[in-house]
């Protein structure tokens, strides 16, 4: 068992290698598409080739939620979906987020919620680092 909320089956699209890093770019069957950066070794150790199956895990606390367009920021998961379900919590809710069919969880502050007036069906984007995708082979 893994305590990771988002565990989002695909496979490998491409692998761009350098010394340190690898970017992993990982399709799901929806066809939404994630980006992962790991080590160049741990790329190596885990056989990772393109055509891979994989499960890519992002803890909620990493995948932020934005409303609107235009913004410009760095991170490289950038993933349109719409508000499935909000459960709220004493200090965080919980966000599920439908992007395509594939499902992202995100916890945030109950705060955030109210600021961004989440509700069910509204458009968003789930945002986190590429750098926050696990993979396990």
């Amino acid at each position: 068992m893994i305590s990771a909320r988002n565990q989002i089956k695909g496979k490998i699209k491409s692998i761009s290698r350098c010394t340190i890093n690898a970017e992993i770019i990982i399709i799901t069957d929806s066809g939404l598409e994630i980006s992962s950066i790991i080590t160049a070794g741990s790329c190596v150790q885990l056989g990772l080739e393109p055509g891979m199956e994989i499960i890519a895990l992002i803890k909620s606390s990493d995948v932020m939620v934005a409303v609107g367009n235009g913004f410009h920021i760095s991170t490289r998961n950038n993933i349109p979906g719409k508000v499935k379900k909000i459960t709220g919590g004493t200090v965080s809710d919980e966000v599920v987020i439908d992007a395509d069919g594939t499902e992202l969880v995100s916890v945030i502050t109950e705060a955030s919620v109210k600021r961004l007036q989440l509700v069910e069906g509204m458009e968003v984007s789930a945002l986190f680092k590429a750098s926050n995708v696990l993979i396990i082979s």
